[in-house]
């Protein structure tokens, strides 16, 4: 069918998401994210010859910052179907044919990508915000994408001072004591490059009180936020403590996963006297327990202990045999060492899950303690 066609066939498989309603500046950064992933996927001499066709979507003066040696993308011109002024020479003809021909491939494919982000733009956003661009004989085939964009964000993209407002507010949210502090450093990038949209200027300063403030609001870096106060002036600004804030919350991570697996264990071994078969049934599950925490990515210490806390109170409810209870199963054995498992337990060594005999009788998600 022709490269314009290849060209616009092979983009189809990137999504653009639709935007109901106004479209907003957050709505149309996503939009040219997309579109930019996709038409950075198509290759080009264009621009530099590093980032495909995106120069389509950004704005020129964006787009030089991050071109090769400053490289504007120039749109090229139709070479039309034959070289002009063909030499005589046979090898240079060739060479002109030859050229000509490339010419022709990169305005094909320039085209293609072109009319491809058109429709895309088109179909993503309500008829009511595009009708000013659309003609009645053209529809939208003389616009171009980078112009189509621009229109959205001069009538609905632009940032009011209820936009601004929610934006501050939106950077002073207190971390959630779960994420990596990256993630929520990241999130507060966006809310400043937005921000800067409407005329705010980045202030690391103010970023780097509010991000001390909610760590220290968490409670959980208290002996790292003595050690950054404690730097030189010069060593505490912003860039440098999201860095720290990262480390810090890896070593946390460590300390958690550690005391996760401790803290399981020391279930195991608190059960009290249990019939034989209810025993069994228990001990499987501390263990699976144990594992669980240990998978835990972003889990604090206090969060995991109140855990801990629950799982033993619904141990020692009132179905629970107790200690001392003479119709309770056991009135208060103790453990001994299994020579299976080898830990301290009231299971009867024939009973134990690390026998294959017993494999039908493996609670699931059952692990023996050999794959530790």
């Amino acid at each position: 069918m022709g490269i314009r066609h290849d060209v616009e066939e092979g983009l189809e498989k990137y999504e653009i998401t639709k935007i109901d309603g106004q479209p907003g500046d957050e709505e149309l950064n996503k939009l040219t994210k997309e579109l930019t992933n996709a038409l950075g996927s198509v290759a080009t001499g264009l621009g530099g010859g590093e980032h495909g066709h995106v120069g389509l979507i950004v704005e020129e003066s964006e787009y030089m910052t991050f071109s090769r040696g400053m490289a504007k993308y120039v749109v090229p011109k139709n070479p039309k179907a034959y070289p002009e002024n063909p030499g005589t020479d046979a090898a240079k003809r060739e060479k002109q044919v030859a050229e000509h021909k490339a010419k022709i491939a990169q305005y094909e494919t320039h085209l293609g990508c072109e009319s491809w982000a058109r429709r895309k733009i088109v179909a993503a956003i309500d008829d009511e915000w595009l009708a000013e661009l659309e003609s009645e004989t053209m529809g939208f085939n003389h616009r171009s994408p980078k112009d189509m964009l621009k229109h959205l964000r001069s009538v609905g993209g632009t940032l009011d001072h209820m936009d601004v407002t929610e934006l501050f507010s939106n950077l002073q949210k207190a971390w959630d004591g779960i994420e990596p502090p990256a993630a929520f450093f990241a999130r507060g990038d966006k809310y400043e490059r937005q921000l800067e949209k409407a005329g705010q200027a980045k202030n690391s300063e103010l970023r780097l009180a509010f991000a001390l403030a909610t760590f220290e609001a968490s409670g959980e870096f208290e002996p790292a936020l003595r050690d950054w106060e404690a730097k030189k002036k010069s060593d505490k600004t912003f860039a440098k403590f999201r860095v720290y804030m990262q480390q810090e919350f890896g070593k946390h991570h460590k300390h958690n996963k550690t005391t996760a697996k401790s803290v399981g264990h020391g279930i195991a071994n608190s059960v009290t006297d249990k019939q034989a078969e209810e025993l069994d049934q228990i001990e499987a599950q501390s263990f699976v327990l144990a594992e669980f925490a240990n998978s835990i990515n972003e889990q604090n210490t206090k969060q995991f202990k109140e855990m801990m806390e629950l799982f033993k109170k619904a141990l020692d409810s009132k179905d629970s045999p107790k200690p001392g209870n003479q119709n309770g199963g056991g009135g208060g054995k103790p453990k001994k060492k299994c020579p299976h498992c080898g830990l301290m337990v009231y299971h009867k060594p024939e009973k134990c899950f690390e026998l294959e005999a017993n494999a039908d009788k493996r609670p699931a998600h059952w692990k023996s303690v050999n794959s530790t």
